[in-house]
């Protein structure tokens, strides 16, 4: 009974790793990338859910600050592998991604005077965006996801 709750709380479970990590920011927009599964006790991984995320800011004090989170693009892989304690498992993925732009960004695209007064906003408001790559896996029986976060530059 101890070794089922272990199970599903993911004790002694898979752990993932990102070893990775590449941007195709050509025509594809594409994020390639390499996780390695490893685990303490034999399991069975149903699939990976891979998501691009944009957290933007902005406003300079506490009170004032902003902060939205965005999807950009989520993928599912479906792998219904098992895992042993001495074989650790790699999959590869590759990621579509959209960049979403502000209202500010867009009225800089207009024409070259907008785009001056577009920064400037930017520089007030202390807009910033920054990207991340989260990889979670599914786990038969287990209740929560093992997960691995990284930054990447877009």
């Amino acid at each position: 009974m101890f070794k089922k709750i272990k199970n599903w709380l993911g004790i002694e479970g898979v752990k993932i790793e990102i070893a990775e990590v590449s941007v195709d920011e050509s025509a594809s927009n594409q994020v390639n990338g390499v996780v390695e599964l490893t685990t303490q006790s034999a399991q069975e991984i149903e699939k990976l859910i891979v998501t691009i995320r944009e957290k933007y800011s902005r406003g300079r004090r506490k009170k004032s600050k902003l902060v939205d989170e965005y999807v950009l693009g989520k993928k599912e892989i479906e792998l219904h592998q098992a895992i042993d304690v001495d074989q650790p498992i790699t999959a590869s993925f590759a990621i579509n991604y959209a960049l979403l732009k502000s209202d500010i960004e867009k009225l800089g695209e207009k024409n070259i005077l907008y785009k001056g007064i577009s920064k400037l906003a930017k520089v007030a408001k202390n807009a910033k965006s920054s990207y991340s790559l989260t990889v979670e896996a599914v786990v038969k029986g287990n209740a929560l996801k093992p997960y691995d976060k990284v930054e990447i530059e877009l």
